[in-house]
């Protein structure tokens, strides 16, 4: 009786729904088709299926424009529901196919040329049987080594899918985000196995795959995608229980499906000589013995219908075969999907859920276009050079000398209207590192289950924007930084019981805006770096003089990770201990402008943070002069600037000037000689020092003036200049002049081989040892 209330306030609602059904509405057609698909899930009466999926199907011809959704058709298929919804307002007995409203629907389902078998109370149990049958024998796999034969044969000798490019790249593209959803939803399942929406979430991008590949004749992708959704479809009937060999089969046949789409790419690119067939018979073997083994039904998992996304070409797994047949063999310049919905083998749940999103996806594709990625470089570079001649012309004297206060208004608008449009442009560059973030959630996984640890990945802040140029930059000094965190950083369970700790532990990946910079962390909750082991390792590769050693800080001792060939572990293997890595990290985060910096707590686990810019097109400087050209120094490299006494210059044996600074000396690095200019005053305590660091070293740069700070838009000086070592590129500054900007890591580079000029008579103190060559 509940279940019978249920189905009349449904149906209710779905009378509602036809009555809204508008013509060029595919939207509202969405929703009545979902909620026609309730009505069929809550109902196990055969006539009444038999209806529902008529007027179902009538609804799908409308959206495949096979059926006019004229005004008049759109009644009928109103009258059809309402006919329908009178067959639960009245008492009746006998045979609910002899009712009258049952006939006239009938009628109406002859005119739209669909055929409804409600006379026959099996039929439709008769067809689910069937479909149940052919899911579980499934199609058949490989037999006598000939999948991968069959696979060169039907995705390279039929070379139909290179015809259009632009649509089997577009395959790749969207193939490849989908297997990342995949495996961040995966790991998701992992934590809790029943879970319905984890299970579709997975479920719908091996159907889009499947879907999209049927219909440009990838069947070797089809069919694995295919095998691969029969599984996960025992596990939303609950006849299959997720466990970790599933999710481990699932992983490797997202890897070979990466493989194949990348070689799809290198197809696309060479030619169909750069073809390398995958042998996918060993994960279809897999699979077919996961389901031969699964015998009872998981209790708590309620059957679910799968979606369908149609105007993919998104089909069900139990008819897919048929489909392909009759694609191959008798239609075969019809369209997969169009072939599964004139079957009536498209799940109504599919269809409804696809185009209930439709209206708002159509919304957002009427804003959103394709832009070749050279045509919006082009863009920002002119909107940059927009910038600098607005400066040009607001700093010219003759224009600032005038009085006319409407020019000067007028100006300050130009200013502002400049300053949003080059803020506009710089934001097109901008894309989530989401897609980066959950790439780890797969390497926490592999490294955790090689290292025999239990860890969970936390993340935040995926939303968070960042210059496209970078995404891929910062990619390597992630997974160097996650892996070490999961292998150094946390503990073995029984390790951590004993310290009071849960036996799973946490890595935290967040990022955030803070400034002009993005902050990514990596926090994790295990034992902290061994200050002792880091020491113990550094003295025994004489890494750090022993006299050095009474005087490190902590910060110090922990920075020693970043040294070149730095490695704490005790054995090599394939996640560590071969020295290479977090130096790696530092050098690839420098090359970008941004710092990286560990914070650790010993018991409690580590913090690593990457201070990264907000893009790469404009940088955040400070001008300094030296004799009359002007020069940029990026401002994250900046500590300090100060002006040292006499007394704070000396020069050591060996190490050549320095300028003390709160009892640590630090190398000096004569700009002017580095580039051969005149500057205003030789004397260190006549100039200005400008402390940088890279790489955990200091120095101290000495410049004529400090002029101040400016935000400047980078330009590249073409490739004769390129290579002039300690400049990273440069600017035109508002007086039209340009100004160099300072490649810190080559300055590093430079001084260490830079002429060490003689200090000033009387600067040294006799206690200092002196080199004599310079005296």
């Amino acid at each position: 009786m509940k279940n019978q209330k249920k189905l009349v306030d449904l149906v209710d609602i779905l009378a509602i729904k036809a009555m809204e059904l508008t013509p060029g509405e595919l939207g509202l057609m969405g929703d009545f088709l979902a909620a026609l698909d309730e009505c069929l899930e809550a109902t196990s009466d055969p006539v009444q299926k038999s209806v529902l999926d008529a007027v179902k199907a009538a609804g799908e011809r409308m959206v495949l424009a096979d059926l006019d959704d004229s005004e008049e058709n759109l009644s009928k298929l109103t009258r059809s529901v309402v006919l329908f919804q009178t067959l639960f307002k009245e008492e009746s007995t006998g045979r609910l196919s002899s009712r009258p409203e049952v006939q006239e629907i009938t009628g109406i389902m002859n005119e739209f040329g669909i055929r409804l078998n409600a006379g026959s109370e099996e039929t439709e149990a008769g067809s689910a049987a069937g479909s149940a049958h052919d899911a579980e024998d499934g199609p058949s796999y490989c037999k006598d080594g000939g999948e991968k034969d069959r696979q060169t044969a039907e995705d390279i000798n039929d070379l139909s899918f290179l015809q259009d490019p632009d649509l089997l790249g577009d395959f790749i593209a969207e193939a490849t985000e989908h297997l990342d959803s995949i495996e961040v939803n995966i790991l998701r399942l992992e934590e809790d196995n029943r879970n319905r929406e984890h299970i579709n979430s997975i479920f719908r991008p091996f159907h889009t795959i499947k879907g999209v590949a049927g219909f440009l004749n990838l069947m070797s992708i089809n069919r694995l995608a295919h095998h691969t959704e029969n599984l996960l479809d025992g596990a939303r009937n609950g006849k299959l229980e997720i466990t970790e060999p599933v999710i481990d089969l699932i992983l490797d046949v997202v890897d070979v499906l990466k493989s194949m789409i990348r070689n799809l790419g290198t197809v696309l690119e060479r030619g169909p000589d750069a073809y390398e067939p995958l042998d996918i018979c060993p994960l279809l073997e897999q699979i077919r013995a996961v389901q031969e083994g699964d015998t009872e039904p998981v209790p708590e998992v309620a059957a679910t219908v799968g979606e369908l996304l149609v105007e993919q070409g998104i089909a069900t797994e139990k008819d897919i075969q048929d489909a392909l047949e009759i694609q191959h063999k008798e239609t075969p310049k019809e369209k997969l999907g169009e072939i599964l919905v004139k079957q009536k083998k498209a799940p109504a749940k599919d269809v409804a859920k696809v185009l209930r999103q439709q209206k708002n996806r159509k919304r957002k594709l009427d804003v959103a276009i394709k832009v070749d990625l050279t045509k919006l470089d082009n863009m920002v570079d002119l909107v940059g050079e927009l910038v600098i001649v607005q400066s040009l012309v607001q700093q010219n004297p003759y224009v600032l000398s005038l009085t006319d206060q409407k020019l000067q208004r007028d100006i300050a608008q130009l200013s502002r209207i400049t300053s949003a449009l080059q803020m506009n442009a710089m934001s097109l560059r901008m894309v989530p590192i989401s897609q980066t973030f959950h790439k780890m959630n797969r390497l926490v996984r592999d490294v955790a289950k090689k290292s025999g640890k239990q860890v969970k990945l936390k993340m935040s802040g995926e939303d968070t924007e960042i210059d496209r140029n970078m995404v891929e930059a910062i990619y390597d000094p992630l997974v160097h930084m996650i892996r070490n965190a999961v292998d150094h950083g946390i503990e073995l369970p029984e390790d951590r019981k004993k310290s009071g700790k849960e036996v799973t532990g946490s890595i935290r990946l967040r990022a955030f805006q803070k400034g002009g910079s993005i902050i990514i962390e990596i926090e994790d909750d295990g034992k902290g770096l061994n200050r002792e082991k880091i020491l113990e390792k550094a003295r025994s590769r004489e890494m750090i003089r022993e006299e050095d050693i009474a005087a490190m800080t902590d910060n110090q001792i922990d920075n020693l990770i970043f040294l070149p060939g730095f490695s704490t572990a005790n054995r090599i293997t394939d996640v560590s201990g071969r020295g290479v890595g977090m130096d790696v990290v530092r050098r690839a985060i420098e090359k970008l402008r941004g710092k990286v910096e560990i914070h650790s707590t010993p018991g409690k686990g580590s913090v690593f943070t990457m201070n990264l810019p907000l893009t790469l097109a404009i940088i955040d400087g400070i001008i300094v002069r030296i004799g009359p050209e002007r020069y940029i120094i990026p401002t994250i490299a900046v500590k300090e600037t100060l002006r040292p006494g006499k007394q704070d210059y000396h020069t050591i044996h060996g190490q050549g000037q320095m300028i003390k600074v709160r009892q640590e000396l630090l190398p000096l690095v004569r700009l002017y000689e580095l580039f051969g200019i005149t500057p205003e005053t030789t004397e260190p305590a006549e100039a200005l020092m400008v402390i940088v660091e890279n790489e955990g070293r200091q120095r101290c740069l000495m410049v004529d003036d400090l002029i101040g700070k400016q935000e400047v838009v980078i330009k590249n000086l073409g490739r004769y200049l390129a290579s002039i070592n300690g400049i990273a590129g440069g600017t035109i500054l508002g007086d039209g002049q340009v100004g160099l900007i300072i490649d810190i890591a080559g300055i590093f580079e430079s001084s260490e081989y830079s002429y060490r000029a003689p200090p000033p008579e009387g600067s040294l103190p006799d206690s200092q040892p002196v080199n004599a060559e310079h005296i």
